[in-house]
């Protein structure tokens, strides 16, 4: 969006700010976006600002440096760590003041829906990420409500069988083969046990294992969190382990209990949703493959055999093609 639309990004912050009255606004970014912070140097140039201070502010590259207030603390020199909640940033947010944040998709989308609200709603669409094995990985954009299998063909098709697919990347549980059907929509996918996020989509094929797929969701969590609250640090750290064990049938059933009521702890705990994130999406794997988790036990090991899957890596397979295609843009 912001290499190819920074235009329509100003015009809606801008928008924005005069909607709350606001007379400085920023654009974060994290530090290694040159491109999309070039793009939107000139942008801000070209586009009428009607009295609004508008600049681009890089930072942090970590995971956790999207969350809404950790950003405003990079922003004010900081480290990048949640602040904890309430105030939210709406009462006190950047240098104390009352702050707007929102992503730079939705603003890019404020003109047109001003424009024509009723068009824009029997039109709405959504940027969707699509990564994993399909044959065509890249962004795409969708209309919402359009199923999941039909976004999956969009993309030249899986390389394999589905076995399942995370409709917001690491944010919410997978759903399996039998859902693809269920529609890209908030409410849609919420029902149906997941969630839209980012719309980071990744299809997982029937062949991985999917707790090795587990392993690495958790793994995610765990290399992604500030260090900052106990509960996070320890509770992803905790969940990180238990499925490796799982993973390697070295675990036991009093693991699983362990690892329940550690995610019921995360669930309630955290100065952000990285914790309650973690708490839903990795149990909420391994209550989709019950009976993968108990053949794991029983067999001692990955009963599949073959090479683990390990997608959320910062370096997989997976990720790499998904980057590459959008450097090309």
């Amino acid at each position: 969006m912001m290499l190819t639309r920074p235009r329509e990004v100003i015009r809606g912050l801008v928008l924005a700010a005069k909607a709350v009255g606001a007379r400085e606004a920023i654009v974060y970014l994290k530090g290694s976006f040159a491109a999309p912070a070039a793009a939107l140097e000139r942008a801000v140039v070209e586009v009428p600002l009607h009295g609004v201070s508008v600049r681009i502010g890089r930072g942090d590259d970590s995971y956790i440096a999207g969350e809404e207030t950790a950003i405003l603390e990079v922003l004010e020199g900081r480290r990048a760590w949640p602040r904890p909640k309430p105030p939210f940033p709406a009462a006190v947010g950047f240098r104390g003041r009352p702050t707007l944040v929102q992503n730079v998709e939705t603003l890019s989308r404020v003109p047109s829906a001003i424009a024509d609200p009723e068009g824009f709603r029997s039109t709405e669409s959504t940027l969707v990420s699509l990564w994993g094995h399909v044959r065509q990985p890249g962004v795409y954009e969708v209309a919402l409500g359009t199923p999941l299998r039909r976004i999956v063909e969009q993309g030249g098709g899986a390389s394999e069988g589905v076995g399942m697919i995370f409709p917001a990347g690491p944010s919410a549980p997978p759903l399996v083969s039998d859902r693809l059907d269920a529609p890209l929509h908030p409410d849609a996918l919420r029902e149906a046990g997941s969630a839209l996020g980012t719309a980071a989509v990744l299809v997982v094929g029937a062949s991985v294992c999917p707790l090795s797929v587990g392993a690495s969701l958790a793994a995610f969590f765990e290399r992604e969190a500030c260090g900052q609250c106990p509960p996070c640090t320890v509770g992803t750290a905790r969940l990180a382990q238990a499925l490796r064990s799982i993973e390697a049938g070295a675990a036991r059933p009093a693991d699983l209990d362990a690892l329940a009521e550690t995610a019921g702890f995360m669930s309630v705990h955290g100065y952000c949703a990285h914790c309650r994130t973690a708490a839903a999406a990795v149990p909420g794997l391994l209550a989709r493959f019950r009976d993968d988790v108990a053949a794991h036990l029983e067999a001692r090991a990955c009963p599949r055999g073959g090479a683990p899957a390990d997608p959320f890596a910062s370096d997989s397979p997976e990720r790499r093609a998904i980057e590459s295609t959008i450097e090309r843009l």
